[in-house]
């Protein structure tokens, strides 16, 4: 495994992490495929999460040397706590995970998703939240905002940036992360406050360019950034079939190397389904900087309409 110091923290974190989602045989996504709002509301743990084949995931994250991991519902973080109790790791593990039913756009009954500007409230679901992952404190909150709210309150960031210090003297968090899905603009204005040590941003081989500059800026900054969807939440497979790649393994090394020769990134979060997949994806550290096969691989399909379509919205 190679790892990357995060200046902030004096640590240092593995190039791979290790997603928390968990599928079902059609690869959608547990929980989210089945009923997105009950899984991502507050205290729905859903059943048969962290079973024998996640403990085996687990397991060989393990063995990898893989030391951070991302959850996001209540049913990940349940599992995920259960499971490294019952596999502790010889290493330290930090994990990133989030304030459910307060992030994004997930909560329909707040339209001004103010519950996250809401100190107690706030307080009360990191407790909750490191109980479930039978922890102290969580090393990185993840404040996916929602930006149509951001853009009504001026004062909706100072906000934010007043509960992260809160919750870092209350002992409750390490670290924050700042999140808002697809808008640039948006994860420019969370790191020019200050108040995040981290960003989590969809960067891959399909990224568009402002996204780059975010990059470039947290990286400057001295920030630690999470790259996840190396995959394009599966999109990426899609693409390799349409120009004519059937070997799903190799096209997955080549899209995470592409992500890994850059610089900025520290950590490239993936999600899989079984060990198998993990130790086949891991491959992609062996030499992360991309080599003439992968380009080739890449250039194909970025040739195909299916990722004309992704990037350009209409697909």
């Amino acid at each position: 495994m190679r790892y990357k110091k995060v200046p902030a923290a004096g640590f240092e974190l593995s190039a791979i992490g290790l997603g928390g989602h968990e599928f079902l045989s059609d690869g959608t996504v547990k929980g989210m495929g089945e009923d997105f709002h009950r899984s991502v509301t507050a205290g729905v743990i859903w059943e048969g999460f962290g079973a024998e084949r996640r403990k085996r995931v687990i397991a060989a994250a393990h063995e990898a040397g893989i030391n951070f991991f991302d959850v996001t519902m209540d049913a990940e973080k349940e599992a995920l706590g259960r499971n490294l109790a019952e596999l502790p790791s010889l290493r330290r593990v930090f994990v990133q995970t989030r304030p459910e039913g307060m992030v994004y756009d997930n909560d329909p009954s707040d339209v001004y998703k103010r519950k996250i500007l809401d100190y107690e409230l706030l307080r009360a679901e990191a407790q909750r939240a490191a109980g479930l992952l039978r922890r102290e404190f969580i090393d990185f909150y993840n404040f996916g905002l929602h930006a149509p709210a951001v853009r009504r309150d001026p004062n909706y960031l100072p906000r934010i940036a007043e509960n992260i210090a809160r919750l870092k003297a209350d002992g409750l968090i390490r670290m924050a992360t700042a999140d808002s899905i697809f808008d640039p603009e948006l994860y420019l204005e969370e790191i020019e406050t200050g108040a995040f040590d981290a960003i989590f941003v969809s960067f891959n081989f399909a990224t568009e360019g402002s996204l780059q500059r975010v990059v470039s800026l947290a990286s400057e900054r001295g920030m630690a950034v999470f790259a996840r969807e190396p995959f394009i939440k599966g999109r990426l497979f899609r693409f390799a079939a349409e120009a004519g790649f059937e070997d799903r393994s190799r096209v997955a090394v080549a899209s995470l190397r592409w992500v890994l020769s850059h610089p900025e990134v520290s950590v490239a979060v993936i999600g899989v389904d079984t060990a198998e997949q993990l130790r086949e994806n891991l491959r992609a550290i062996e030499d992360p900087m991309l080599n003439d096969e992968d380009r080739k691989i890449l250039d194909a399909m970025r040739a195909t309409s299916s990722y004309r379509d992704y990037v350009s919205g209409t697909g």
